[in-house]
């Protein structure tokens, strides 16, 4: 519950059965004998300020009875040392949509950017392969419906659902100090080293 490391909060900490928390309190190390395989040794949540990788900007305009301009704006707030990698964001679009037209704007240094409107799924996929930190993309999106737009089509705009991953990028900033191996056992040859990768599991901005 809420305990301080150095400049780092963590809220609802777990760890693995087999991590030895005798030296966590004081020293912030854990030791354990791994079980075979990948498994994770600890889990936190973030409750205070934190910076987010991403922020979306979206906004819906009515250019017509029957038809609305939707301008979504995502930007990187990392630094430019860091990127994200296979982003995928989708949106939503009203039951009723007869078509819709993508355009993208400041698609630069992204990496074979694309955005398509999903007919059946009625919804727009917008992909990049690499966003750069420090940057800022848009996308606007022309809909036209089969009738005349009311408050309750409106809602069924959205949400925005953004995945992404960025290497070598924490944002809780807990950072691994150093990973020792403490023995050698016969006929185990461990491999060692520490990476650091951001992914979204539920990243949702709602219009």
């Amino acid at each position: 519950n809420g305990n301080t490391y150095g400049a780092v909060v963590l809220d609802d900490c777990s760890f693995h059965d087999c991590v030895n928390l005798s030296e966590f309190e004081n020293g912030r190390t854990l030791s354990f004998f791994p079980p075979d395989g990948e498994f994770v040794v600890m889990n936190y949540r973030l409750t205070g300020e934190y910076r987010t990788p991403f922020r979306i900007f979206p906004n819906v305009e009515e250019t017509g009875p029957k038809s609305f301009e939707i301008t979504i704006t995502v930007r990187a707030e990392m630094e430019s040392s860091h990127f994200g990698a296979n982003v995928a964001i989708e949106l939503p679009l009203p039951r009723i949509t007869s078509s819709a037209t993508c355009s993208l704007i400041n698609s630069t240094n992204v990496g074979s950017p694309s955005a398509e409107y999903m007919a059946g799924e009625k919804k727009v996929l917008w992909t990049l392969k690499k966003f750069p930190g420090g940057s800022e993309q848009t996308l606007k999106v022309k809909v036209t419906l089969d009738q005349a737009c009311t408050s309750q089509i409106r809602r069924e705009i959205g949400p925005v659902n953004m995945n992404f991953e960025i290497p070598m990028f924490n944002v809780s900033n807990l950072n691994v100090r150093y990973l020792r191996i403490a023995e050698n056992m016969p006929g185990y040859s461990p491999y060692r080293w520490v990476r650091y990768v951001t992914q979204s599991y539920s990243y949702v901005c709602r219009m």
